[in-house]
């Protein structure tokens, strides 16, 4: 059965897809798919193991299509199966909250949905998802957008994380310390030249370093996710600030177009980025958000200036101080960047209550760095060093 809503003559396309769908004990897998066609019209497919519901709407700046479905396994590098053609520049595809998945493809430029069908393949043991586009204007586009809102209202959100974390008094002699594995779900991050995803480093390094942290000393530790679930980085600061953290490390391990640079980096926040690389990598993790298809509201910058100095100085002061502490213990172990202390506007950092710094374990784009990241050996030391610095920067407070 095929589920789709217009309105307004045709104005809109939201589509819900399914067959008759029996009960599913196992999750459904994405097979495989491929982009045809040219600019002036594309055709988008994708294979899967199951017949699922798929929801389909626009967004805009920049231009996407948003399909929603059912949670799904990724087995397949997204990367490699759809390689941008005609009105397609980029594919994305994952997890976005429990129970549910995504599929988002970045246009070129305007265009309309003109089929959508979900089909079971002829003599074959699968289902084909297909989504047929054609160019369009921009009027015409805006349009889509506008009708579209009045039938689905505001689209784009994902399920809130947080209910697990209620915002909690302080206990004396003890602390709250926040880890924050980057990226997740359908954002996988960084990808090195041997298929390590950024998502699962910087996860297992969380979840080594919160185990430690438990062991060393009085720290109550959190994860801002425990699994490969995608969050933005609204969610990220607000599960910051629920938390009543005393100390936010947020981690990653990004790409950078220069593949000789390698070494850990830890990022405080600041207006202005303390270098060209730092201010590209704060640019590049401000916006994970459209990898997801959600809605952002692009900020000025007088009011980004503005947001920035609304964090306390001795939030500043403390965040510097804990950075510098963090690199004379990661020197005692692993190779750092040349001035591994550097600064951006990054917008995970901004909590204005919250000592922050943003960790990058290393560069996936360095084949050495690469391969350190690989080993649970070097995340178990590197973790160990991060303990230390824990431990060092909260001393005064404990005596």
């Amino acid at each position: 059965m095929i589920l789709v809503f217009k309105f307004l003559s045709s104005i809109v396309l939201f589509v819900a897809l399914c067959l008759p769908i029996q009960a599913q004990e196992t999750l459904p897998n994405a097979l495989g798919g491929n982009i045809a066609g040219d600019e002036a019209s594309t055709r988008f497919f994708v294979n899967f193991s199951q017949n699922i519901a798929v929801q389909t709407f626009y967004m805009e700046a920049p231009y996407r299509i948003v399909m929603d479905l059912s949670e799904t396994q990724f087995d397949i590098d997204v990367d490699e199966v759809f390689k941008p053609r005609g009105l397609i520049s980029e594919v994305s595809a994952g997890r976005i909250s429990e129970g549910r998945s995504r599929i988002v493809l970045t246009l070129t430029q305007p265009a309309e949905i003109v089929r959508a069908t979900m089909q079971k393949v002829l003599d074959e043991d699968y289902f084909r998802f297909l989504l047929d586009l054609e160019a369009t204007a921009e009027d015409r586009y805006a349009t889509l957008l506008q009708a579209q809102k009045l039938v689905l209202g505001e689209s784009g959100n994902v399920a809130q994380k947080g209910d697990r974390v209620l915002k909690q008094d302080k206990q004396k002699g003890r602390f709250t310390i926040v880890i924050d594995p980057g990226h997740g779900g359908i954002d996988g991050g960084a990808v090195g030249k041997l298929g390590t995803r950024e998502k699962d480093v910087v996860l297992i390094f969380a979840e080594v370093l919160a185990k430690k942290l438990r062991e060393s000393g009085p720290f109550d530790v959190l994860l801002t996710r425990e699994d490969d679930t995608f969050l933005s980085l609204r969610q990220r600061l607000d599960f910051n600030r629920r938390s009543n953290a005393d100390l936010f490390i947020s981690v990653h391990a990004d790409s950078l177009n220069q593949r000789s640079v390698r070494g850990s980096t830890i990022y405080t926040l600041s207006k202005r980025a303390s270098d060209q690389l730092s201010a590209r990598l704060a640019e590049s993790e401000n916006s994970v958000d459209l990898i997801a298809g959600i809605e952002v509201v692009e900020e000025s910058e007088a009011l980004t200036d503005i947001l920035i100095d609304l964090t306390t100085r001795e939030t500043k002061v403390l965040s510097k101080q804990f950075s510098r502490i963090l690199v004379t213990a990661l020197n005692q172990d692993i190779k750092l960047i040349k001035n591994p202390i550097r600064s951006a506007a990054f917008g995970v950092l901004k909590a204005p209550e919250v000592p922050s710094v943003l960790l990058e374990l290393g560069y996936l784009s360095n084949l050495e760095d690469e391969k350190l990241m690989q080993s649970l050996a070097w995340k178990t030391k590197a973790a160990g060093s991060v303990s230390r610095a824990v431990q060092a920067f909260f001393a005064p407070r404990l005596q």
